[in-house]
């Protein structure tokens, strides 16, 4: 692997886009739950912490294993990323035009603040495959 300097400034723009996100996703959580214990605050930031931490080396991993497999494929993943991205925002803006009454939340499950985390690395990841500077495929 070479360090170069479009290694290190992919590696900043993922972190921060990573931080935003997750940034984002931690407001909408705390606005829904506004009387939020030190336990529950505590919880929140280690999940999007961890997939911090662990979703790039897993991402990096898949690539220099896996990947070699699927090279077929390689020319077709801003695509798929961009129908990916249009049918998530495409099915926000319909929910959020559908859906004009006020309901009744509850806190975020365990499950649910799972699939958050999850959620905030794919979207960075998929953001950044779009404007062409794929983090994982660098040397």
């Amino acid at each position: 692997m070479t360090w170069s300097l479009l290694f290190f400034t992919t590696n900043i723009f993922l972190g921060i886009g990573l931080a935003m996100d997750a940034f984002s996703v931690s407001m909408a959580n705390g606005l829904n739950e506004p009387h939020m214990n030190k336990g529950r605050v505590c919880t929140i930031a280690g999940v999007f912490g961890g997939f911090q931490a662990l979703m790039p080396l897993i991402g990096w991993f898949c690539v220099h294993t896996i990947a070699e497999y699927f090279h077929v494929f390689e020319k077709f993943i801003p695509w798929i990323a961009l129908i990916l991205l249009l049918f998530i925002g495409g099915k926000m803006l319909i929910e959020g035009i559908k859906n004009d009454c006020e309901e009744e939340v509850s806190a975020v499950s365990p499950g649910a603040l799972f699939v958050q985390g999850i959620a905030t690395y794919l979207l960075v990841l998929l953001s950044q495959n779009i404007t062409g500077s794929w983090l994982l495929l660098l040397p």
